[in-house]
């Protein structure tokens, strides 16, 4: 049913909660105040999101299966990194069906994700292109033409304003069906068109070891595995596991790990109930074994001790 909604967010755990039908893990990767926006438009096939986000951070995405995905970058200034691969200005990205994948901002950044049926994609595609365009197992990064670029831009920007603004006028069927028509022609002609850039080197190979790498993580949240640990789990050498991290995370994998369970024990406190809950046994609850030096470690990420955390959660 066509729709929207629109929400801000002055916490990284709360915006994570908000995506987590595509987000499996959200890591913010440099200290300071976060501030976040996300906005969706349902329109009768497609679904629109637009995000906004103030602190650079990883996140490791799963996307639904029989969906298709096509990505992209807001700001032409405030590229994304995919699966390790910086997207230059005017590319976008078609996903695979059911991709994993980490998507990186380097700072703040605005963001588009643009989702059908890949049934429907496939139809739109024979009917407007003439040929069939079968599913992917892992993303494209194309370039479409200037022109087909910048009307996907707007009209997916017009669709994010009209939902902050005035979402009752999505409500109308003439209103959903001509933005949904004409963004349905420019995305097949954006994706038919546009020129496919070559797959880098060994993307395949490093993308099977950083999903190996967040199973082993996901499997494993209480574990602090060092670099010999976690060459034996995914099958991958300390020197590759290196590598794999700075290009598709921008972090050594040991602090990754540990900034990912900062943010794991964070969404623990801030649900916890503060008449009843301890700070220590949370600490524990997630693998860190000395709470001590853990508050400074806490205070230096966030700004604030676990305990004021707590205080805060607003839990009754």
């Amino acid at each position: 049913m066509p729709g929207s909604a629109t929400e801000s967010f002055t916490d990284a755990i709360d915006y994570h909660d908000g995506l987590r039908d595509l987000v499996i893990s959200f890591v913010v990767t440099a200290p300071g105040a976060f501030a976040g926006r996300a906005t969706r438009i349902m329109l009768r096939h497609l679904h629109l999101l637009r995000a906004q986000e103030a602190r650079p951070r990883v996140a490791y995405a799963v996307l639904p299966p029989e969906t298709a995905f096509v990505s992209f970058s807001c700001d032409p200034a405030a590229p994304l990194i995919l699966r390790g691969q910086a997207m230059s200005r005017g590319e976008i990205m078609l996903h695979g069906s059911g991709e994993r994948l980490h998507q990186r901002t380097v700072g703040p950044s605005c963001w588009g994700l643009i989702s059908l049926p890949q049934a429907s994609l496939s139809a739109s595609i024979a009917l407007l292109a003439g040929h069939e365009y079968p599913p992917l197992k892992l993303g494209r990064i194309l370039r479409p033409s200037e022109q087909d670029l910048a009307t996907l831009l707007r009209i997916h920007a017009e669709a994010a304003h009209l939902a902050e603004t005035q979402p009752q006028i999505l409500g109308h069927p003439e209103v959903v069906r001509a933005m949904e028509q004409e963004l349905t022609d420019v995305l097949v002609s954006c994706l038919t068109d546009g020129e496919v850039r070559n797959e880098a080197r060994n993307v395949r190979r490093d993308s099977g070891i950083m999903d190996r790498f967040e199973e082993f993580l996901a499997a494993n949240p209480q574990r602090n595995p060092g670099l010999a640990e976690l060459r034996d789990a995914i099958g991958a050498s300390e020197r590759g596991i290196r590598a794999c991290c700075a290009k598709f995370l921008g972090l050594a994998p040991l602090r990754y790990i540990r900034l990912r369970r900062l943010a794991s024990l964070r969404a623990a406190i801030r649900r916890a109930d503060p008449a009843t809950a301890r700070i220590g046994d949370l600490v524990r609850r997630v693998g860190f074994t000395n709470s001590g030096s853990f508050a400074a470690i806490y205070r230096g990420t966030y700004g604030e001790t676990p305990s004021a955390t707590l205080r805060h959660t607003g839990v009754v």
